[in-house]
């Protein structure tokens, strides 16, 4: 599909072997980078032991990524549609790669700091990328199922990384074992540099820089992309905010300890897992976007309200956690809905647009419970509601924007 500034030459052969490999390769750094990030769950008290941090310094650690990657997001996706796969990746593996060294070699408070800032760098393609790559591979028709095999995962491996991270650790330093990673991730660059490419040549005919920077500029004129985004970020931050601090808390407010909250959100995570698998499927198969988002975030609001405001017994308390993924999982939509207004040659920068709002709005989600805590757990988490039924208004304003592809 050829775009002002553009020369794509030849004609690419879509599928196939090395169609799943290069994905594969793509996907397995996303795994890479997102399970190094979520690690700091579990290493966090040895950072702060080791280096002599203060609780306040542990949390600007934690902040600084996420923030971070959610600035570079907007152009992380733009550079992929104007330079193409082999140009960004590629410095983005060994950015990565890079940070991951330096997490293992920090000695103080600011080599840590660097070594966020350095992984948001080159994170900001990782999922983004993934989802490019699976468009120019395998063709837009199938995008939103390749973007859902990602997401899938990503989730699953975030479950099994605790436990064998913690296992790891009863064996090694946590600098110790980023470093090792850091070396993973060298085997990961040598793979990029040998294969990882689009299926046709993209040559830039123009400033390249102007060129990122006219295609934000352009995704930013949608409405419908806002919309999406909004609704989009929504659905994954209350996922995010769910899964990965408020089930536990959520299934204790409930009336039960012991290890029913960690249950509670690796069953959020499985939902997702599934979910990420359907929702694109059922979507390109309906051929639409609205009945699918709407049903995806009506089992939100209420599961939400199930689990919060109804006494329910264990089992059923923990279902709602896992419908709360399954149907939040609906924002896989969101990137196709973005693909569907933007068209092909924006594909990367719609759906960098689109996941820098799901970090932004995660971010501030997470947070909100904490801020009413002094209120009693009905109010804390009436925000959560309260954003699952906006997002319900902004699909119903949200026109369909199916197309055949």
């Amino acid at each position: 599909m050829p775009r002002t500034g553009n020369v794509l030459t030849t004609q690419p052969h879509l599928g196939g072997g090395k169609a799943w490999w290069i994905w594969a390769i793509v996907v397995v750094f996303v795994l890479f980078l997102f399970n190094v990030q979520t690690m700091f769950s579990v290493v966090q008290g040895d950072i702060q032991k080791t280096l002599s941090l203060t609780t306040q310094q542990l949390t600007i650690i934690a902040g600084v990524y996420t923030w971070a990657f959610a600035i570079f997001q907007f152009f992380g996706g733009a550079f992929l549609d104007s330079f193409g796969a082999k140009k960004v990746l590629i410095p983005a593996f060994i950015l990565v790669t890079l940070g991951v060294f330096l997490y293992g070699i920090a000695d103080d408070y600011s080599l840590i700091i660097v070594a966020q800032l350095v992984m948001a760098l080159g994170a900001c393609v990782g999922f983004v990328g993934a989802g490019y790559i699976g468009g120019q591979w395998f063709g837009l028709a199938a995008y939103g199922t390749m973007f859902g095999y990602v997401e899938t995962s990503s989730s699953f491996s975030s479950a099994i990384q605790q436990p064998i991270t913690n296992w790891v650790l009863g064996h090694i330093t946590y600098k110790e074992m980023f470093v090792y990673l850091g070396f993973f991730g060298i085997v990961l660059i040598v793979l990029a540099i040998l294969f990882v490419r689009n299926p046709q040549k993209i040559e830039n005919k123009e400033n390249p820089f102007k060129v990122v920077f006219d295609d934000l500029w352009k995704i930013v004129k949608f409405p419908q992309i806002w919309i999406a985004a909004i609704w989009g970020g929504i659905a994954f931050g209350l996922q995010l905010a769910i899964g990965v601090v408020w089930a536990p808390q959520m299934i204790e407010h409930a009336g039960y300890g012991g290890d029913a909250g960690n249950i509670g959100s690796a069953l959020c995570w499985a939902g997702l897992g599934i979910g990420s698998l359907f929702w694109p499927r059922w979507s390109q198969a309906i051929k639409n976007r609205k009945l699918p988002s709407l049903i995806g975030m009506l089992i939100v609001v209420a599961a939400l309200i199930l689990v919060i405001y109804v006494k329910l017994p264990l089992w059923l308390a923990l279902t709602m956690m896992f419908l709360i993924g399954l149907g939040a999982t609906a924002e896989m939509i969101s990137f196709m809905i973005g693909s569907d207004v933007a068209g092909g040659p924006l594909t990367g920068t719609s759906a960098a647009f689109v996941n820098a709002f799901m970090f932004i709005i995660g971010g501030i989600l997470m947070n909100l419970p904490s801020s009413l805590e002094h209120h009693g757990q009905y109010v804390m988490y009436l925000p959560f509601v309260a954003a699952a039924v906006l997002s319900l208004i902004l699909i119903f304003i949200q026109k369909e924007t199916y197309k055949q592809v």
